[in-house]
């Protein structure tokens, strides 16, 4: 016997020491009494009863549960208000607990649970039934109230007892059934935790359309390996083996007639995490979840790597409760682990939860991050943009080379071979291709059906050693007529089961095509009619609406030129002869007479276009008569325009 007043004494040390370290604020706890609420329920407006109820005692505070853990003493399931007909039972269900505190100090004390009642709601009598539970049985209309006090104590009550009181609870009785036609199923937690050292519980609640149904609800769950439910009071209690998942936990009201309505609510089971998998590159989220009855006052994240190494991370989200990786590594991140110590205090209460371990899954990111550069050069004359995607004044036999670029920066990407196809003026002729510097042979070159382009396709590039590439297309230009050409590179990527894993177009190519020379068109002039008596007259000519002489002059290296005008013949008319000769006036009033060896009209310096000629009336040829015109007729004579390029 001496060994078990040693324990006793110990154990009454202990809880001084956990009373002085709690020191749990009892004024905090407890509600003023004018907005303690008394009824389990709203009373309905239409109740008969509508008087002030006045308690037989007033009912304790609702307990402060935090983490599991009772830092005070009450009820956690309260008398629930009752709607039946006469002569039909009604179990009232009631649940009550203790703190740590009060546990320790009444270590060996026992629950006591005395009922009381009342028919008015003031005025109250203790009831000789003593259970947890109160079945009554109406035997008249209308409403009775109750109460129920719950004492823990042991042999003998003494000072150390815990007493509580219940909220008060109503039984009204109606002359006959009211039933159901629809059920509302709610939990008061939709998340309980299934690793901790204590079991989690809730309470699921059923209300009933009407409210004052008088049917009765039972409960059952569909995986009693992830929870359990009382059957009559709604508690769901979780597994504490670790098993996760959602437990469905359903409700039904039979009423008196044998009908019934159902419903459920879903209650997630797990240890606060969830696993993660995201695909290589994105973020991983993950977030306590479960109802702590305090916010957490710290929370501190795990990462533990695949050597099981435990390292703390830094979370920089505003949320304690969510952490969000960096961007996930495949080879690094797949297969690590997260958790979070959550530490939650409640006055000078402290204490702590750690979550399961969640695992990260990265999902290796084959597609192809494919880089794709394409350039076009004329390697027979420089003019081109910035970028080298265009190139200007292309002609006949001019060099042009294509160049594409590719690289995969992706190590892990599936893309095994790739095809490149562009298109190339008609008349180009391919002279080589090299990969990489080498020689490469296999592709096809086939005419399109408009005539105008054909295509090229560079076939089976090998990309699943090699990552990066440089395919160079040589090629000469045959004749074109069209002022421009474009086209795009298309690249298609095929996996090692020749499958499409990826289709890319890349910008335009263009080239803008020129002659590459210069064109002269003459009009014909006229100095009009002329008298057989007109002698030494000079004669103007007649207007012309174009130009005397049309140059277009498309010459991509613009030499130095000179435009000569020359009259290798007379005027004539059948075989007669006009005494006349042609002068070409210049602005100054000067003038040359025209001949075979031909006048200067115009020059141009090195890189400068040389433009139509249009006269004015006091310039150009003019023509001049020398005697009279011996025999009439149509005078006409041919003038040669001639180009020398300067030395």
């Amino acid at each position: 016997m001496k060994w078990k007043k040693k324990l006793l004494i110990g154990a009454l040390v202990n809880v001084i020491l956990m009373v002085i370290t709690l020191n749990i604020n009892q004024d905090n706890f407890n509600k003023d009494s004018d907005t303690q609420n008394i009824i389990s329920k709203l009373v309905p407006d239409n109740l008969t009863v509508k008087a002030e109820v006045t308690p037989y005692h007033q009912p304790t505070s609702d307990p402060i549960i935090l983490l599991f853990i009772w830092l005070t003493s009450g009820y956690n399931l309260q008398p629930e208000n009752q709607y039946t007909y006469v002569n039909n039972p009604k179990t009232m269900y009631t649940d009550s607990g203790r703190s740590v505190v009060d546990a320790l100090l009444g270590l060996l004390s026992t629950p006591h649970y005395t009922w009381y009642q009342s028919t008015d709601g003031k005025n109250w009598t203790q009831m000789s039934q003593t259970t947890k539970e109160l079945t009554v049985t109406p035997s008249k209309v209308g409403t009775i109230y109750y109460q129920q006090m719950t004492r823990w104590y042991g042999l003998i009550p003494g000072l150390l007892d815990t007493i509580v009181y219940s909220k008060v609870a109503f039984v009204t009785a109606f002359p006959s059934p009211i039933e159901a036609t629809s059920l509302d199923v709610i939990a008061e937690s939709n998340y309980l935790y299934n690793n901790q050292s204590s079991v989690d519980t809730t309470y699921v609640v059923g209300t009933p359309t009407p409210y004052n149904a008088t049917g009765n609800i039972t409960w059952k769950v569909n995986d009693t390996s992830l929870a359990t439910v009382d059957t009559r009071t709604g508690l769901v209690t979780a597994n504490t083996t670790g098993k996760s998942g959602t437990v469905r936990v359903t409700g039904t009201m039979t009423n008196s007639n044998g009908t019934s309505v159902s419903n459920y609510v879903d209650i997630k089971i797990g240890g606060g995490l969830d696993d993660q998998t995201v695909d290589e590159g994105q973020k991983a989220t993950f977030e306590v979840q479960g109802n702590f009855g305090e916010p957490p006052t710290n929370v501190v994240w795990h990462k533990v790597d695949a050597a099981n190494k435990d390292t703390v991370v830094t979370n920089s989200s505003s949320n304690k409760l969510i952490y969000t990786t960096p961007n996930t590594v495949y080879a690094t991140d797949n297969g690590t682990k997260y958790y979070a110590v959550l530490t939650i205090t409640s006055g000078d209460s402290t204490t702590t939860v750690t979550t399961n371990r969640a695992n990260l899954s990265v999902r290796k990111n084959v597609l192809p991050s494919l880089t794709i550069n394409n350039t076009i050069f004329n390697n027979s004359y420089d003019d081109h943009n910035i970028s080298n995607t265009l190139i200007n004044n292309v002609s006949e036999n001019d060099q042009v080379s294509y160049k594409v670029d590719l690289s995969d920066s992706n190590i892990n990407s599936s893309m095994s071979k790739v095809d490149i196809s562009f298109k190339l003026p008609a008349t180009s002729i391919i002279n080589n291709l090299k990969l990489n510097g080498q020689d490469f042979a296999d592709y096809s070159y086939t005419s399109d059906s408009n005539g105008k382009s054909s295509t090229l396709v560079v076939k089976n590039i090998n990309f699943s050693t090699i990552k990066k590439y440089s395919l160079e297309v040589n090629s000469t230009i045959g004749e074109n007529d069209d002022p421009l050409f474009s086209t795009t590179t298309t690249v298609v990527g095929y996996d090692a089961n020749n499958s499409v894993i990826g289709n890319y177009n890349v910008g335009e190519l263009t080239m803008n095509f020129a002659a590459n020379s210069i064109s002269m068109k003459a009009q014909d002039w006229d100095y009009g009619s002329i008298n057989s008596y007109n002698s030494k007259i000079l004669l103007d000519r007649k207007k012309i609406e174009n130009d005397h002489l049309e140059v277009t002059d498309n010459r991509r290296e613009k030499k130095a030129l000179k435009l000569y005008l020359a009259q290798s013949n007379p005027f004539k008319s059948g075989e007669n002869v006009l005494p006349s000769e042609m002068r070409y006036y210049q602005k100054d009033g000067g003038y040359s007479v025209l001949d075979s060896t031909g006048t200067l009209v115009s020059e141009t310096i090195e890189g400068q276009t040389l433009g139509s000629i249009m006269w004015s009336d006091d310039e150009g040829p003019k023509l001049f008569i020398m005697d009279g015109i011996s025999q009439a007729g149509n005078y006409s004579t041919t003038l040669e325009w001639s180009l020398v390029e300067s030395i």
